[in-house]
Formats: C-alpha cells, structure tokens, sequence
C-alpha cells in the first residue's frame, strides 16, 4: 500500500467519523426514551409528594413517558439523596425533595453525605410560606403578644412543635427565639399531620407550619390562631394574618418551603434542559394555577436552568447563614 493510498484512506474515515457525530441525534433529541423515577423524599399524602406527583402528570404528559414516584422518607430527605446517587446520572432517576430540608440535612445529620451545592436544579413544583400557629387555649393573637407572654417572669413555658432535628420547622423556630430572645420547649414529631392532630388535642402551643392544605383548613374554621406569616406581604387568603416582618421584635422574617425536582451531579445538561422546559409547562398549567389557588400557595413564575440555579444558590446561602448563625451541629 503506497503512502498516498494510507494518506487518502484516513482522510476518507476521519470525514466519515465526524459526518457521523454531526448527524447523530443529540441526548436531548431522542430522551426520554423509558420511564423515569421520581424517589420522593418524604412519605406519600404529604404536601411535598402531592405537589410532586400533581406536577408529575403534566411532565407525563409533555415527555411523554410514564413517571414511577417511589417515596423513600427518611433522615431529613437524604436516604431518597442516597438512592439517587446510586442510580446513572442519566435523567432516569430524579429527586423530589423540599428546598429547604435538602439543603439543611448535610448541616444537621451526620448521615447526609451528600452537597447540595452539586446537584442540578430542574424547577420548583410548589412554594407554600411557613405560618406560625399557637392553640386555641392561648390569648395571644399577634407576635408581639407572644412575645412578651414567653418573656414575662413567671409565664408557663410554651411547647413548640417541628419535625426532627435540621428540619425546616426547627430551623425557623430556632431562627425565631435566636431573634426574639424566647425559649421554647422544643418537641420533635414525625411530620406535619401529628404536630397539627396534637395541637388541636391542646398538647403543643406553637407550631411553624406550611401554608395550604389541612393547615389553610384548621386556620379558616377558627379551630388554631394563625400569628404571623412569614413572607414579605399578606396572603389573599387570610388576609387578617399579620407579616411577622412587621413586628420590630423580630425584623426580616421570610421563609417557605418550596418543593422541587432535582438532577443528581453529571447529568448531561441538554437532558437538564430538556426536563426544566417540560417542569415550566407546569408552572404555567391551568392544574397548577388552581392548586396555588386553593392552597393558598404561592405562584412559582417559570424559570429556565440558569434562573433555576441562581435561585438555588441565593436559598442554599440563606439556609447555611441562618445555620451557622444557630450553631446547629450535625447529629
């Protein structure tokens, strides 16, 4: 074989290989091509995984593919982390999650072996603001007047419910009595349905809570007091209940729980994109816009990746400020 034959031989075959990569379909083209799995953080009937598996069936329906939702509760949210990790970082195996539980866990439970930092953010499915509650056994009707309740010399110490170390309730708790100077009996429960079931038997005073669903209900039918509101304007829907913000005791007070879908590190960025457009036909569908209305929720404005990630990292800095400012320690 003479050197011009060679010469002309891989010229012929590196023109056939790049003709090959500029026709191949890229990932993003031809996914998804099989199911996805959803692992859900946190047990099924709660706000988070309703909210998911809502947003589910329209992402069904705009990739066209069935979504498996298995919920995996546990350890703050990070044993669904874990298992996502396991699984190929292909954009089969998604996380659903809340915001805030997410980005705490590593903070707050030894177990957590994951950044959050590191995970890719595909879009917010829900936001619901956190609302204070006291039981109908107490006077006290805005903050100041608990305030100065939990101050007074001589006052029964108040019992203040969440849900487990690092959860997002006892970190806005402790952001509260940090602020406030109070202190309260802090007593951890598995989930939001038992704080709620016990509050109403008069075995808790205080609660921070999400805004919507059963919580919306008991505040409607007078059967808890709704204090304050930890957002930055009233909510249409109780549009008696005060901003916490607005009591000088306390300043700037805004947090809420949003729950979302999340990438696990290494997913190729054009499957990212893709799932983050069909996650915005969400946000903007009819069966969303309904939900936000009658949780008394708030309404989450499409965002595409790079909005999605900013949004991330300005909450993820929230959190790990307000935790640092605490001392919480992993446990």
């Amino acid at each position: 074989m003479t050197i011009q034959f060679r010469n002309t031989a891989c010229i012929l075959l590196w023109q056939a290989l790049l003709l090959s990569l500029t026709t191949e379909p890229s990932i993003a083209q031809s996914y998804p091509t099989k199911l996805l799995t959803v692992k859900v953080a946190f047990p099924a009937g709660g706000p988070a995984d309703v909210s998911i598996r809502a947003a589910n069936v329209v992402l069904e329906r705009h990739l066209g593919k069935t979504i498996v939702t298995e919920n995996i509760p546990g350890a703050n949210g990070s044993i669904a982390v874990t298992a996502v990790l396991k699984a190929p970082a292909d954009g089969y195996t998604l996380l659903g999650t809340t915001g805030s539980d997410f980005m705490t866990a590593p903070a707050t439970i030894s177990s957590a072996k994951y950044e959050p930092e590191k995970f890719k953010l595909i879009g917010v499915v829900g936001e619901s603001d956190f609302v204070l509650l006291s039981s109908k056994a107490h006077p006290f009707k805005t903050i100041d007047e608990l305030v100065d309740y939990a101050l007074k010399p001589g006052s029964k110490e108040l019992v203040l419910a969440h849900w487990g170390a690092g959860s997002s309730p006892q970190v806005v708790g402790a952001d509260f009595q940090a602020r406030t100077g109070t202190k309260f009996l802090e007593v951890p429960y598995k989930g939001a349905a038992p704080v709620l079931a016990d509050m109403l038997g008069g075995h808790i005073d205080l609660a921070f809570a999400p805004l919507g669903g059963g919580t919306l209900s008991l505040i409607q039918t007078g059967q808890v007091n709704a204090i304050g509101i930890a957002s930055a304007e009233r909510n249409p829907a109780l549009p008696t209940v005060p901003i916490i913000g607005d009591s000088a005791k306390v300043g700037k007070f805004e947090y809420s729980v949003w729950s979302a879908l999340f990438a696990p590190p290494g997913t190729p960025d054009d499957v990212v994109a893709r799932l983050n457009d069909s996650l915005n036909v969400w946000s903007a569908s009819d069966e969303n816009l309904a939900r936000v209305k009658a949780n008394a929720s708030r309404r989450v404005a499409p965002m595409d990746v790079s909005q999605a990630m900013l949004f991330f990292k300005s909450e993820h800095k929230k959190y790990l400020t307000v935790l640092g400012s605490l001392s919480l320690k992993p446990q």
